[in-house]
């Protein structure tokens, strides 16, 4: 995103896990849409890495951004990404409880 106003940008995705974010990230471009990621390069920058969490605690999930206008029509693309992922951590669960 060439120089956005970071304070009118808008959270539309979080995640913790780098190929979930990938996903993310690959189905905006699809669709045209200027995102901006959020603590993407800093993951593993303090040395405590993603123990446990998934995600670096000092610094937070990823989180994916973009314009208002843009807004509703990301989160319908993504809505997919996170109803996938949330499945297949369901799936697991019921599969180890049997």
């Amino acid at each position: 995103m060439a120089n956005p106003d970071k304070e009118k940008l808008v959270s539309v995705f979080k995640s913790g896990h780098e190929g979930v974010i990938a996903l993310a990230k690959s189905i905006l471009d699809e669709a045209g849409i200027e995102y901006m990621v959020k603590n993407e390069g800093v993951q593993d920058l303090v040395g405590l890495g993603v123990v446990g969490t998934g995600f670096n605690p000092l610094t937070g999930p990823m989180n994916i951004m973009v314009l208002p206008e843009n807004e509703e029509y990301a989160k319908e693309l993504l809505k997919g990404v996170e109803e996938s992922s949330g499945a297949e951590s369901e799936d697991e669960e019921t599969e180890s409880d049997k």
